[in-house]
């Protein structure tokens, strides 16, 4: 497995959608800082983290990262590569899995990129708070909200993973699932929905009181989460391999 992830790490270097993954965190940074700039009053580095966190998980993240994760799935198909790694042997289980590990790793590269950029223009904007606890305590909340992002959308990239050319309508559904997470924590059930759990345990105050959260209804949903990511992991099978079988066996 170790070998797998290794090989799967040496692959990103020929793939340029690491890259669209890098602008996306630039394009979050950016939007929030148009935001602010119609906001009254100056933001501080703090404030504007905030913002930069709440627009991630409920606009860009969910969908670049299962974006991510489909385009390297599918290069196995599109490259034809998939069948030579089957006969090695390597199961399409072991396959998947070492995909989404990696792309766990990539969440957390995103977010420390996500971080830097954030840093960078609160320093071109000249925002005020900029001090070494607050981008510490910002790394570790950026971090952590794209890891429980990141854990909330795998069932999402287990199941169209399995599936040939279907990576984009995963990427469709995880943007529409990421965009009502803003309702869902605006309706009280930011501890209920799977996106926005991981605002619990960051403790995300951004124009909250203290103790909003429920940590123990996130831990149960997050347990939930990693139930059904083992499952449909457990139960991964090449889905498209297994549709020519069947195209095979119309045609006799």
């Amino acid at each position: 497995m170790a070998r797998l992830i290794k090989t799967e790490l040496w692959k990103l270097k020929r793939y340029s959608v690491i890259w669209i993954g890098i602008a996306t965190m630039l394009s979050v940074v950016l939007l929030t800082c148009f935001m602010e700039s119609g906001t009254p009053g100056t933001p501080t580095f703090s404030s504007f983290s905030d913002d930069v966190i709440w627009n991630s998980f409920s606009l860009i993240f969910p969908a670049t990262i299962v974006m991510i994760a489909g385009y390297m799935i599918e290069r196995e198909r599109t490259d034809d590569t998939l069948k030579n790694i089957m006969a090695i042997p390597v199961s399409f289980r072991s396959l998947l899995f070492g995909k989404v590990f990696v792309c766990g790793m990539i969440s957390v590269f995103l977010a420390i990129v996500e971080l830097l950029f954030t840093a960078l223009i609160s320093l071109f904007c000249r925002y005020e708070g900029i001090a070494l606890s607050s981008i510490m305590r910002s790394l570790v909340q950026m971090v952590g909200m794209n890891c429980f992002v990141f854990i909330s959308v795998i069932p999402i990239i287990v199941f169209t993973g399995q599936r040939a050319g279907a990576f984009m309508t995963g990427v469709a559904f995880a943007f529409f699932y990421g965009f009502i997470g803003t309702f869902a924590s605006g309706h009280g059930l930011s501890c209920l929905y799977p996106v926005t759990i991981g605002l619990g345990f960051i403790n995300y105050q951004n124009g909250m009181e203290t103790g909003t959260y429920n940590i123990f209804r996130c831990v149960v949903v997050l347990l939930i989460m990693l139930v059904i990511t083992a499952v449909m992991l457990l139960l991964a099978h090449d889905g498209s391999k297994t549709q020519k079988i069947k195209g095979k066996g119309d045609i006799q």
